[in-house]
């Protein structure tokens, strides 16, 4: 593995990983992760592909800073200093939002997306009246600073799943899980992102490239809505669904996730290797 310091806008630093050769493969992940939530896809990636991972500004190992700035030019910029022309976008949930508007604005750059979980950027599923009232309890949580009640309505919505309880849920990978999610956000210390000012909506239908769709059937029901929106809309695109999976079916259920991606890299133009568990 190599790593190396790429400057973003703003004075932010983010510390880079690649291992591997051949096609460049870029691991975004979700909000509720860092990095690491790739372990796994990162060690069998490699045998056939140059494999970019890094935290997100604002997440694990990268700070935030004030000012505005954009996920999606943070890719870019990752992209030219790495010397990658094009690439295969894997992104989960919030990077699996990312990758779709990079794709969008920066098709030339992106071969193939990959999207588990994906919030869709304009797009806007329903969730039933609990679900709703989930999230608000979390905004209530974070408006009266009240980490640790945060902290657990997002593990309850995001890492068990609405519909399922702790008692369900394998205790390896939640605690794995958990840990990701302590380290997952950061203060936003008057940073600004502006792809909150981005919609997907008008140009997925005009996304001519390779998309896998992966959704865990135990995720939050607006994240199934996306995923299944997807499949209707976009031109060249393949919808899996993982039972017994929340928002993260690569940490939860990594061998079904695997074979899924590992299978439609080979059959979209990709080499992957044999995975080993």
């Amino acid at each position: 593995m190599e790593a190396r310091e790429v400057a973003l806008s703003g004075g932010v630093t983010a510390h880079v990983e690649t291992a591997g050769s051949g096609p460049a493969v870029l691991l975004l992940h979700a909000g509720v992760a860092d990095r690491h939530m790739w372990d796994r896809q990162w060690d069998w990636l490699q045998k056939g592909f140059r494999t970019v991972r890094w935290d997100w500004r604002g997440f694990g190992d990268t700070p935030h800073v004030p000012g505005p700035f954009s996920y999606a030019n943070d890719v870019i910029a990752i992209m030219d200093a790495l010397d990658i022309s094009s690439a295969t976008l894997i992104g989960c949930s919030f990077g699996g939002a990312t990758a779709l508007q990079v794709a969008i604005q920066h098709p030339q750059r992106v071969e193939r997306l990959v999207l588990s979980g994906p919030g869709v950027p304009g797009y806007e599923g329903e969730n039933p009246p609990e679900v709703d009232a989930l999230f608000e309890e979390a905004e209530k949580a974070a408006r009266a600073d009240d980490g640790a009640q945060f902290l657990a309505i997002m593990e309850k919505a995001w890492l068990v799943g609405p519909a399922r309880e702790v008692s369900e849920v394998d205790p390896q990978y939640l605690a794995r899980a958990r840990e990701l999610l302590r380290r997952a956000d950061r203060p936003d210390n008057g940073a600004e992102s502006t792809d909150l000012e981005f919609s997907a909506v008008d140009a997925l239908p005009h996304l001519d490239i390779p998309v896998l769709g992966i959704v865990g059937l135990e995720d939050v029901p607006d994240i199934l809505d996306a995923v299944q929106y997807l499949g209707r809309t976009l031109p060249q695109v393949q919808v899996e669904e993982i039972e017994g999976a929340a928002h993260l079916p690569n940490m939860e259920k990594p061998r079904q996730f695997d074979a899924i991606l590992s299978d439609w890299l080979a059959a979209t133009g990709g080499s992957a290797r044999s995975i080993e568990d």
